[in-house]
């Protein structure tokens, strides 16, 4: 079988300004473990040349990579939602959009969606969000809690979480509560990890589960509350314990510091789910739906079709913005 033609679609500027270098990066074969922040801090880079790097890297011999401007007619081009419009030519080749925490793309050949429980109707289909790079797991191998983190954005982070009475509550149990913005792949001294927001409105249904992921690659346990995107791929209480306010999370970390064979079961869990969310199983993911596409032919349709698509997309397009 020939080389599978992937083709990134991005801005120019935005090309220039986080990936001049994503040439040599490529030919170096970089492991998308240690690859640089700028890949995995913003949807755009995410979804589309983490993904393309990913891929070189476990597929280089399957794959022909390629980013540009505008959509290529002889490959399937990846691109992020915002990226997706009549300046890049979509009606070229067969285009693969991620919709990240957008409203709805209409008018691509399949919309990638990083919540299963939204990836309903033809063309739409879940795929995992990239995990963490360069995440340090829990180094100690007991079954004590000592120290709870939360890892994340400081907007998003509810204040009753990281107020004084929270961390003295625990102070009090011989439980640390280390709050960190910044660093988001230390987790070697973490045992719990938590998560909270303080938004709940109707994009929470778009965001994916990446906190809980990260927690199972660094080897913690999640006390979280019950988003959409975490309860939708769920399969048992020891995937996370759920705590809707301060008292219940409390509550939470208490019953695995106390029950070390439940803390236990959580870990071991962790590491059975990351057999599907781990780098390697998205990058499998990936390719599974690339060379499907490839298979199938569908860069090679016409482009008139394809434009009359893109088009009736574009007209509704108003109407889907809180969907």
């Amino acid at each position: 079988m020939n080389k599978i033609k992937i083709h990134v679609v991005s801005r120019d500027d935005f090309i220039a300004r986080y990936f001049p270098d994503f040439q040599e990066l490529v030919e170096n074969k970089i492991n998308p473990d240690t690859i640089p922040e700028r890949f995995y801090c913003g949807g755009k880079g995410v979804w589309t040349f983490q993904t393309l790097l990913t891929l070189s890297y476990y597929y280089n011999q399957k794959i022909e990579c390629s980013w540009g401007t505008e959509c290529r007619s002889d490959a399937v081009n990846l691109m992020h939602n915002d990226h997706f419009g009549s300046r890049v030519k979509p009606w070229k080749g067969v285009t693969v959009v991620a919709r990240a925490d957008r409203p709805p793309v209409i008018g691509a050949d399949y919309v990638v969606e990083q919540n299963p429980e939204v990836a309903s109707g033809k063309g739409r289909l879940f795929i995992p969000n990239w995990p963490q790079p360069g995440v340090q797991p829990r180094e100690r191998t007991d079954d004590a809690v000592r120290t709870v983190a939360y890892f994340g954005r400081v907007d998003s982070f509810p204040p009753e979480y990281a107020s004084e009475e929270f961390k003295q509550r625990l102070a009090a149990e011989g439980i640390d509560l280390r709050i960190s913005f910044n660093n988001w792949t230390d987790y070697r001294d973490v045992d719990v990890c938590v998560s909270f927001r303080k938004s709940h409105d109707h994009k929470l249904a778009r965001k994916p589960a990446s906190k809980l992921i990260n927690g199972w690659l660094g080897k913690t346990v999640m006390v979280c509350d019950d988003e959409p995107s975490f309860r939708a791929i769920r399969e048992s209480e020891l995937d996370y314990l759920i705590a809707k306010n301060p008292d219940e999370a409390f509550a939470a970390i208490m019953r695995l510091k106390n029950d070390p064979t439940l803390f236990r079961s959580m870990l071991e869990q962790g590491e059975k789910r990351l057999q599907v969310y781990s780098r390697e199983a998205v990058a499998a993911r990936w390719f599974a739906l690339f060379e499907s596409i490839w298979q199938k032919g569908l860069h090679q349709r016409p482009a008139a079709v394809r434009a009359l698509r893109f088009g009736f997309g574009k007209a509704i397009r108003p109407l889907t913005r809180k969907m």
